[in-house]
Protein backbone atom coordinates (compact mmCIF):
# COMPACT_ATOMS: atom_id res chain seq x y z
CA UNK A 1 0.00 0.00 0.00
CA UNK A 2 1.18 3.63 -0.83
CA UNK A 3 1.31 6.88 1.80
CA UNK A 4 -1.91 8.77 1.76
CA UNK A 5 -0.53 11.53 -0.30
CA UNK A 6 0.85 9.26 -2.77
CA UNK A 7 -2.36 7.35 -2.71
CA UNK A 8 -4.55 10.26 -3.68
CA UNK A 9 -2.06 12.21 -6.16
CA UNK A 10 -2.22 8.64 -8.09
CA UNK A 11 -6.00 8.57 -7.87
CA UNK A 12 -6.67 12.16 -8.88
CA UNK A 13 -4.64 11.07 -11.54
CA UNK A 14 -6.26 8.18 -12.68
CA UNK A 15 -9.35 9.82 -12.75
CA UNK A 16 -8.06 12.99 -14.77
CA UNK A 17 -6.08 10.51 -17.31
CA UNK A 18 -9.70 8.08 -17.15
CA UNK A 19 -11.46 11.21 -18.91
CA UNK A 20 -8.86 13.11 -21.03
CA UNK A 21 -8.02 9.89 -22.97
CA UNK A 22 -11.71 9.07 -24.25
CA UNK A 23 -11.93 12.86 -25.31
CA UNK A 24 -10.50 11.93 -28.80
CA UNK A 25 -12.13 8.79 -29.53
CA UNK A 26 -16.01 9.67 -28.19
CA UNK A 27 -15.53 12.86 -30.29
CA UNK A 28 -18.96 12.58 -32.29
CA UNK A 29 -20.56 11.98 -28.63
CA UNK A 30 -20.30 15.88 -27.88
CA UNK A 31 -19.14 16.95 -31.96
CA UNK A 32 -21.47 15.44 -33.89
CA UNK A 33 -22.27 17.63 -36.87
CA UNK A 34 -18.66 19.41 -36.66
CA UNK A 35 -17.55 15.97 -37.56
CA UNK A 36 -19.70 15.70 -40.62
CA UNK A 37 -19.01 18.93 -41.40
CA UNK A 38 -15.02 18.64 -41.14
CA UNK A 39 -14.41 15.21 -42.18
CA UNK A 40 -17.38 14.99 -45.34
CA UNK A 41 -18.66 11.42 -43.30
CA UNK A 42 -22.37 9.96 -43.70
CA UNK A 43 -24.12 9.27 -40.82
CA UNK A 44 -23.69 5.90 -41.48
CA UNK A 45 -20.20 6.38 -41.71
CA UNK A 46 -19.95 8.42 -38.39
CA UNK A 47 -21.32 5.12 -36.80
CA UNK A 48 -19.06 2.91 -38.22
CA UNK A 49 -16.06 4.60 -36.75
CA UNK A 50 -17.74 3.70 -33.35
CA UNK A 51 -18.53 0.00 -34.28
CA UNK A 52 -14.84 -0.65 -35.38
CA UNK A 53 -13.74 1.18 -32.08
CA UNK A 54 -15.95 -0.92 -29.76
CA UNK A 55 -15.47 -4.21 -31.67
CA UNK A 56 -11.95 -4.12 -31.74
CA UNK A 57 -11.84 -3.10 -27.94
CA UNK A 58 -14.30 -6.00 -27.01
CA UNK A 59 -11.11 -8.14 -28.61
CA UNK A 60 -8.63 -6.61 -26.47
CA UNK A 61 -9.46 -6.20 -23.03
CA UNK A 62 -8.38 -9.62 -21.90
CA UNK A 63 -5.24 -9.29 -23.53
CA UNK A 64 -4.79 -5.93 -22.23
CA UNK A 65 -5.54 -7.73 -18.65
CA UNK A 66 -2.49 -9.56 -19.63
CA UNK A 67 -0.30 -6.95 -20.21
CA UNK A 68 -1.39 -4.90 -17.26
CA UNK A 69 -0.22 -7.71 -15.08
CA UNK A 70 2.95 -8.13 -16.86
CA UNK A 71 4.48 -5.30 -17.83
CA UNK A 72 5.03 -1.54 -15.72
CA UNK A 73 2.39 0.51 -14.95
CA UNK A 74 4.38 3.86 -15.21
CA UNK A 75 5.32 2.98 -18.92
CA UNK A 76 1.76 1.27 -20.07
CA UNK A 77 0.18 4.74 -18.67
CA UNK A 78 2.28 6.95 -20.38
CA UNK A 79 2.63 5.32 -23.82
CA UNK A 80 -1.13 5.64 -23.84
CA UNK A 81 -2.11 8.93 -22.67
CA UNK A 82 0.97 10.38 -24.86
CA UNK A 83 0.24 8.27 -28.46
CA UNK A 84 -3.01 8.96 -27.60
CA UNK A 85 -2.42 12.32 -27.65
CA UNK A 86 -0.34 12.97 -30.12
CA UNK A 87 -2.11 10.92 -33.11
CA UNK A 88 -4.65 13.57 -31.91
CA UNK A 89 -2.88 16.32 -34.11
CA UNK A 90 -3.36 14.35 -37.29
CA UNK A 91 -6.68 13.90 -36.04
CA UNK A 92 -6.67 17.51 -36.41
CA UNK A 93 -5.47 17.42 -40.02
CA UNK A 94 -8.88 16.28 -40.90
CA UNK A 95 -7.19 13.00 -43.17
CA UNK A 96 -9.11 10.80 -45.42
CA UNK A 97 -12.15 8.68 -44.25
CA UNK A 98 -10.04 5.66 -44.12
CA UNK A 99 -6.95 7.02 -42.26
CA UNK A 100 -9.91 8.29 -39.51
CA UNK A 101 -11.03 4.20 -39.15
CA UNK A 102 -7.15 3.87 -38.84
CA UNK A 103 -7.01 6.48 -35.87
CA UNK A 104 -10.02 4.76 -34.17
CA UNK A 105 -8.27 1.06 -34.45
CA UNK A 106 -4.91 2.85 -33.12
CA UNK A 107 -7.48 4.31 -30.07
CA UNK A 108 -8.50 1.03 -29.11
CA UNK A 109 -5.07 -0.56 -28.50
CA UNK A 110 -4.00 2.83 -26.50
CA UNK A 111 -6.81 3.69 -24.36
CA UNK A 112 -8.22 -0.23 -24.00
CA UNK A 113 -4.97 -3.00 -24.28
CA UNK A 114 -2.02 -0.04 -22.60
CA UNK A 115 -4.54 1.48 -20.21
CA UNK A 116 -7.64 0.18 -19.01
CA UNK A 117 -6.96 -3.13 -17.54
CA UNK A 118 -3.36 -1.20 -16.03
CA UNK A 119 -5.91 1.43 -14.29
CA UNK A 120 -8.27 -0.67 -12.78
CA UNK A 121 -5.06 -2.30 -11.50
CA UNK A 122 -3.46 0.31 -9.67
CA UNK A 123 -6.31 1.87 -8.44
CA UNK A 124 -6.80 -2.08 -6.56
CA UNK A 125 -3.18 -1.53 -5.28
CA UNK A 126 -4.36 1.60 -3.48
CA UNK A 127 -5.95 0.33 -0.35
CA UNK A 128 -6.81 -2.41 1.50
CA UNK A 129 -10.22 -4.86 1.15
CA UNK A 130 -12.68 -2.38 3.21
CA UNK A 131 -11.29 0.80 0.84
CA UNK A 132 -11.93 -0.56 -2.28
CA UNK A 133 -15.28 0.59 -2.62
CA UNK A 134 -14.33 4.35 -2.12
CA UNK A 135 -11.43 4.02 -3.66
CA UNK A 136 -13.31 3.26 -7.08
CA UNK A 137 -15.98 5.32 -6.26
CA UNK A 138 -13.57 8.43 -6.20
CA UNK A 139 -11.88 7.16 -9.59
CA UNK A 140 -15.30 7.72 -11.11
CA UNK A 141 -15.80 10.40 -9.28
CA UNK A 142 -12.29 12.20 -10.86
CA UNK A 143 -13.37 11.09 -13.96
CA UNK A 144 -16.87 12.89 -13.97
CA UNK A 145 -15.19 16.61 -12.64
CA UNK A 146 -12.70 15.92 -15.19
CA UNK A 147 -15.48 15.52 -17.90
CA UNK A 148 -17.07 18.70 -16.45
CA UNK A 149 -14.37 20.56 -16.28
CA UNK A 150 -12.56 19.85 -19.63
CA UNK A 151 -16.31 20.42 -21.19
CA UNK A 152 -16.65 24.04 -19.71
CA UNK A 153 -12.79 24.82 -21.14
CA UNK A 154 -13.71 23.11 -24.48
CA UNK A 155 -17.31 24.27 -25.38
CA UNK A 156 -16.19 28.16 -25.57
CA UNK A 157 -12.99 27.18 -27.39
CA UNK A 158 -15.51 25.63 -30.10
CA UNK A 159 -17.51 28.62 -30.07
CA UNK A 160 -14.19 31.30 -30.49
CA UNK A 161 -12.74 29.48 -33.64
CA UNK A 162 -16.23 29.52 -35.17
CA UNK A 163 -18.46 26.53 -34.16
CA UNK A 164 -17.44 24.40 -37.53
CA UNK A 165 -13.82 22.88 -39.03
CA UNK A 166 -11.51 25.27 -37.47
CA UNK A 167 -13.86 25.08 -34.09
CA UNK A 168 -13.39 21.13 -33.99
CA UNK A 169 -9.70 21.32 -35.09
CA UNK A 170 -8.80 23.57 -32.08
CA UNK A 171 -10.79 21.52 -29.73
CA UNK A 172 -9.05 18.12 -30.94
CA UNK A 173 -5.72 19.84 -30.57
CA UNK A 174 -7.12 21.09 -26.89
CA UNK A 175 -7.96 17.21 -25.90
CA UNK A 176 -4.45 16.09 -27.48
CA UNK A 177 -2.35 18.58 -25.25
CA UNK A 178 -4.08 17.73 -22.41
CA UNK A 179 -4.13 13.99 -22.72
CA UNK A 180 -0.03 14.73 -23.71
CA UNK A 181 0.49 16.57 -20.68
CA UNK A 182 -1.13 13.85 -18.35
CA UNK A 183 1.02 11.14 -19.83
CA UNK A 184 3.92 12.88 -18.40
CA UNK A 185 2.95 13.77 -15.37
CA UNK A 186 2.17 9.57 -15.10
CA UNK A 187 5.69 9.07 -15.67
CA UNK A 188 6.55 11.11 -12.66
CA UNK A 189 3.73 9.49 -10.32
CA UNK A 190 3.42 6.27 -11.10
CA UNK A 191 6.13 3.75 -9.92
CA UNK A 192 8.22 1.62 -12.51
CA UNK A 193 7.71 -1.81 -11.16
CA UNK A 194 9.49 -4.84 -12.05
CA UNK A 195 8.47 -7.64 -14.09
CA UNK A 196 10.77 -8.74 -16.01
CA UNK A 197 11.28 -12.33 -14.14
CA UNK A 198 7.85 -13.39 -15.01
CA UNK A 199 7.55 -15.69 -18.29
CA UNK A 200 4.85 -15.04 -20.55
CA UNK A 201 3.31 -19.37 -20.22
CA UNK A 202 3.15 -18.14 -16.23
CA UNK A 203 1.06 -15.58 -17.29
CA UNK A 204 -1.22 -17.83 -19.74
CA UNK A 205 -1.67 -20.10 -16.47
CA UNK A 206 -3.04 -17.19 -14.08
CA UNK A 207 -5.07 -16.36 -17.79
CA UNK A 208 -6.84 -19.80 -17.63
CA UNK A 209 -6.74 -19.77 -13.62
CA UNK A 210 -9.00 -16.80 -13.91
CA UNK A 211 -11.60 -18.14 -16.74
CA UNK A 212 -12.03 -21.30 -14.61
CA UNK A 213 -13.43 -19.81 -11.82
CA UNK A 214 -17.67 -19.61 -11.32
CA UNK A 215 -17.30 -16.58 -9.97
CA UNK A 216 -15.55 -14.39 -12.21
CA UNK A 217 -18.20 -15.92 -14.81
CA UNK A 218 -21.02 -14.32 -12.08
CA UNK A 219 -19.09 -11.24 -11.44
CA UNK A 220 -19.26 -10.75 -15.14
CA UNK A 221 -22.91 -11.42 -15.56
CA UNK A 222 -23.12 -8.53 -12.83
CA UNK A 223 -21.35 -6.32 -15.10
CA UNK A 224 -22.66 -6.77 -18.30
CA UNK A 225 -26.24 -6.36 -17.19
CA UNK A 226 -25.04 -3.47 -15.61
CA UNK A 227 -23.99 -1.79 -18.68
CA UNK A 228 -26.67 -2.95 -20.57
CA UNK A 229 -28.76 -1.04 -18.82
CA UNK A 230 -26.36 1.90 -18.46
CA UNK A 231 -26.48 1.91 -22.62
CA UNK A 232 -29.93 1.87 -22.55
CA UNK A 233 -30.31 4.92 -20.25
CA UNK A 234 -29.07 6.65 -22.53
CA UNK A 235 -32.36 6.78 -24.90
CA UNK A 236 -33.75 8.73 -22.12
CA UNK A 237 -32.77 12.10 -23.80
CA UNK A 238 -35.07 11.56 -27.02
CA UNK A 239 -37.53 9.98 -25.12
CA UNK A 240 -37.85 13.32 -23.24
CA UNK A 241 -38.10 15.13 -27.03
CA UNK A 242 -39.97 12.68 -28.86
CA UNK A 243 -42.41 11.87 -26.34
CA UNK A 244 -42.68 14.51 -24.32
CA UNK A 245 -41.47 17.02 -26.58
CA UNK A 246 -39.03 19.24 -24.30
CA UNK A 247 -37.25 21.85 -25.45
CA UNK A 248 -33.66 21.60 -26.92
CA UNK A 249 -31.97 23.76 -24.37
CA UNK A 250 -34.26 21.94 -21.74
CA UNK A 251 -33.25 18.67 -23.30
CA UNK A 252 -29.16 19.87 -23.19
CA UNK A 253 -29.28 20.74 -19.45
CA UNK A 254 -31.11 17.24 -18.67
CA UNK A 255 -28.43 15.38 -20.47
CA UNK A 256 -25.33 17.15 -18.87
CA UNK A 257 -27.08 16.05 -15.40
CA UNK A 258 -27.60 12.77 -17.12
CA UNK A 259 -24.22 12.61 -18.21
CA UNK A 260 -21.99 14.43 -16.39
CA UNK A 261 -23.38 15.55 -13.01
CA UNK A 262 -24.90 12.12 -11.90
CA UNK A 263 -21.67 10.55 -13.29
CA UNK A 264 -19.58 12.76 -10.92
CA UNK A 265 -22.71 12.34 -7.75
CA UNK A 266 -22.53 8.72 -8.73
CA UNK A 267 -18.83 7.99 -8.04
CA UNK A 268 -19.36 9.57 -4.51
CA UNK A 269 -22.27 7.71 -3.51
CA UNK A 270 -21.81 4.44 -4.72
CA UNK A 271 -18.15 4.25 -3.30
CA UNK A 272 -19.43 5.81 -0.24
CA UNK A 273 -22.53 3.14 0.12
CA UNK A 274 -20.80 0.24 -1.25
CA UNK A 275 -18.22 0.22 1.61
CA UNK A 276 -20.62 0.57 4.12
CA UNK A 277 -22.69 -2.39 2.85
CA UNK A 278 -19.38 -3.99 3.91
CA UNK A 279 -19.76 -5.93 0.60
CA UNK A 280 -19.48 -4.49 -3.06
CA UNK A 281 -21.65 -7.50 -3.94
CA UNK A 282 -24.23 -6.56 -1.70
CA UNK A 283 -24.30 -2.93 -2.80
CA UNK A 284 -25.04 -4.07 -6.30
CA UNK A 285 -28.00 -5.99 -5.33
CA UNK A 286 -29.08 -2.88 -3.45
CA UNK A 287 -29.09 -1.05 -6.40
CA UNK A 288 -30.32 -3.74 -9.17
CA UNK A 289 -33.34 -3.10 -6.94
CA UNK A 290 -33.25 0.41 -7.24
CA UNK A 291 -33.19 0.47 -11.15
CA UNK A 292 -35.75 -2.36 -11.22
CA UNK A 293 -38.53 0.37 -9.51
CA UNK A 294 -37.51 3.26 -11.27
CA UNK A 295 -37.23 1.78 -14.33
CA UNK A 296 -40.94 0.15 -14.32
CA UNK A 297 -41.75 3.55 -13.55
CA UNK A 298 -40.85 4.71 -17.25
CA UNK A 299 -42.47 1.41 -18.44
CA UNK A 300 -46.51 2.55 -17.02
CA UNK A 301 -45.69 6.54 -17.60
CA UNK A 302 -47.69 7.81 -19.99
CA UNK A 303 -46.65 9.75 -22.99
CA UNK A 304 -48.23 12.93 -22.14
CA UNK A 305 -46.37 16.37 -21.30
CA UNK A 306 -48.12 17.07 -18.13
CA UNK A 307 -45.58 13.90 -17.04
CA UNK A 308 -42.48 15.44 -17.92
CA UNK A 309 -41.64 16.71 -14.26
CA UNK A 310 -42.26 13.26 -13.18
CA UNK A 311 -40.27 11.67 -15.90
CA UNK A 312 -37.17 14.21 -15.05
CA UNK A 313 -36.96 13.30 -11.42
CA UNK A 314 -37.17 9.47 -12.11
CA UNK A 315 -34.62 10.34 -14.58
CA UNK A 316 -32.24 11.45 -12.02
CA UNK A 317 -33.55 8.76 -9.33
CA UNK A 318 -32.58 5.97 -12.05
CA UNK A 319 -29.54 7.98 -12.68
CA UNK A 320 -28.21 7.77 -9.15
CA UNK A 321 -28.49 3.95 -8.94
CA UNK A 322 -26.93 3.05 -12.48
CA UNK A 323 -23.71 5.69 -11.97
CA UNK A 324 -23.71 4.48 -8.26
CA UNK A 325 -23.03 1.01 -9.37
CA UNK A 326 -21.44 1.39 -12.43
CA UNK A 327 -18.78 3.49 -10.15
CA UNK A 328 -17.94 0.69 -8.24
CA UNK A 329 -18.99 -2.62 -10.30
CA UNK A 330 -14.88 -3.31 -10.75
CA UNK A 331 -14.39 -3.57 -6.93
CA UNK A 332 -16.31 -6.83 -6.46
CA UNK A 333 -13.02 -7.91 -7.90
CA UNK A 334 -11.70 -7.77 -4.48
CA UNK A 335 -14.50 -10.09 -3.31
CA UNK A 336 -14.26 -12.94 -5.81
CA UNK A 337 -10.67 -14.57 -4.16
CA UNK A 338 -8.49 -13.28 -7.02
CA UNK A 339 -4.85 -12.85 -6.08
CA UNK A 340 -3.35 -9.08 -6.72
CA UNK A 341 -0.81 -10.29 -9.00
CA UNK A 342 -3.46 -11.14 -11.38
CA UNK A 343 -5.64 -7.91 -10.97
CA UNK A 344 -5.58 -7.03 -14.56
CA UNK A 345 -6.24 -10.20 -16.09
CA UNK A 346 -9.39 -10.50 -14.06
CA UNK A 347 -10.15 -6.77 -14.98
CA UNK A 348 -9.59 -7.92 -18.43
CA UNK A 349 -11.76 -10.56 -18.42
CA UNK A 350 -14.37 -8.44 -16.50
CA UNK A 351 -14.37 -5.83 -19.05
CA UNK A 352 -14.84 -8.13 -22.01
CA UNK A 353 -18.11 -9.40 -20.60
CA UNK A 354 -19.13 -5.86 -19.27
CA UNK A 355 -18.66 -3.72 -22.50
CA UNK A 356 -19.37 -6.84 -25.09
CA UNK A 357 -22.94 -5.30 -25.11
CA UNK A 358 -21.27 -2.00 -26.79
CA UNK A 359 -21.18 -4.45 -29.79
CA UNK A 360 -25.03 -4.55 -30.35
CA UNK A 361 -26.76 -2.51 -27.82
CA UNK A 362 -26.93 0.83 -29.56
CA UNK A 363 -28.26 -0.58 -32.53
CA UNK A 364 -30.47 -2.89 -30.37
CA UNK A 365 -32.02 -0.07 -28.69
CA UNK A 366 -32.09 2.26 -31.39
CA UNK A 367 -34.09 -0.54 -33.50
CA UNK A 368 -36.83 -0.81 -30.86
CA UNK A 369 -37.45 2.77 -31.24
CA UNK A 370 -37.39 3.28 -34.89
CA UNK A 371 -39.90 -0.13 -35.08
CA UNK A 372 -42.32 1.73 -32.59
CA UNK A 373 -42.40 5.42 -33.11
CA UNK A 374 -43.82 7.46 -30.34
CA UNK A 375 -43.68 5.91 -26.62
CA UNK A 376 -44.25 2.58 -27.40
CA UNK A 377 -40.65 1.88 -29.01
CA UNK A 378 -39.53 3.29 -25.61
CA UNK A 379 -41.21 0.88 -23.18
CA UNK A 380 -39.83 -1.37 -25.16
CA UNK A 381 -36.10 -0.29 -24.11
CA UNK A 382 -37.22 0.01 -20.76
CA UNK A 383 -38.81 -3.64 -20.55
CA UNK A 384 -35.00 -4.96 -22.25
CA UNK A 385 -33.46 -2.72 -19.18
CA UNK A 386 -35.85 -4.47 -16.25
CA UNK A 387 -34.84 -7.83 -17.86
CA UNK A 388 -31.31 -7.03 -17.64
CA UNK A 389 -31.49 -5.77 -13.82
CA UNK A 390 -33.43 -8.40 -13.00
CA UNK A 391 -31.03 -11.05 -14.55
CA UNK A 392 -28.04 -9.02 -12.69
CA UNK A 393 -29.92 -9.36 -9.39
CA UNK A 394 -30.18 -13.09 -9.42
CA UNK A 395 -26.85 -12.82 -10.54
CA UNK A 396 -25.42 -11.01 -8.03
CA UNK A 397 -27.36 -12.93 -5.08
CA UNK A 398 -26.02 -16.23 -6.57
CA UNK A 399 -22.42 -14.67 -6.13
CA UNK A 400 -23.07 -13.05 -2.79
CA UNK A 401 -24.15 -16.55 -1.52
CA UNK A 402 -20.91 -18.12 -3.33
CA UNK A 403 -18.87 -15.70 -1.88
CA UNK A 404 -20.24 -16.32 2.05
CA UNK A 405 -19.54 -19.97 1.40
CA UNK A 406 -16.23 -18.91 0.56
CA UNK A 407 -15.52 -16.83 3.30
CA UNK A 408 -17.23 -19.45 5.97
CA UNK A 409 -15.17 -22.21 4.93
CA UNK A 410 -12.47 -20.10 5.84
CA UNK A 411 -13.27 -18.99 9.08
CA UNK A 412 -14.26 -22.85 9.57
CA UNK A 413 -10.45 -24.00 9.21
CA UNK A 414 -8.73 -21.53 11.58
CA UNK A 415 -9.86 -22.25 14.96
CA UNK A 416 -8.52 -26.10 13.34
CA UNK A 417 -5.61 -25.30 12.51
CA UNK A 418 -5.05 -23.24 15.96
CA UNK A 419 -5.84 -26.43 17.93
CA UNK A 420 -3.48 -28.55 16.10
CA UNK A 421 -1.00 -26.15 16.47
CA UNK A 422 -1.68 -25.91 20.58
CA UNK A 423 -1.53 -29.57 21.06
CA UNK A 424 1.64 -30.44 19.21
Amino acid sequence: MQTDWKKWIALILCGVAGSAIYKLPYLRETYYDAMQQATGASNAQLGFLMTAYGLINFLLYLPGGWAADRFSARKLMTFSLVSTGISGFYYATFPSYLMIVALHALWAITTVFTFWAVCVRIIRTLGESAEQGRLYGYWFLGKGITSIVLGFLSVPLFAKFGQGIEGLRATIIFYSVVTILTGIVAWFVFEDEAKSGEKSDFRLADMAFVLKMPTMWLAGTVTFCMWSIYIGFGMVTPYLTQVFNMGGAEVAIASVIRAYVLFALGGLIGGQLADRCQSRTRFMIYAFIGMILFTLVYVFLPGDAKFITLALVNMIALGVFIYSANAVFFSIIDEVNIPTKVTGTAAGFISLLTYFPEIYCYTLVGNMVDNKPGVAGYHDVFLFMLGCAVVGLLAALILQRMNRAVQAGKRATKPRHTEVGATS
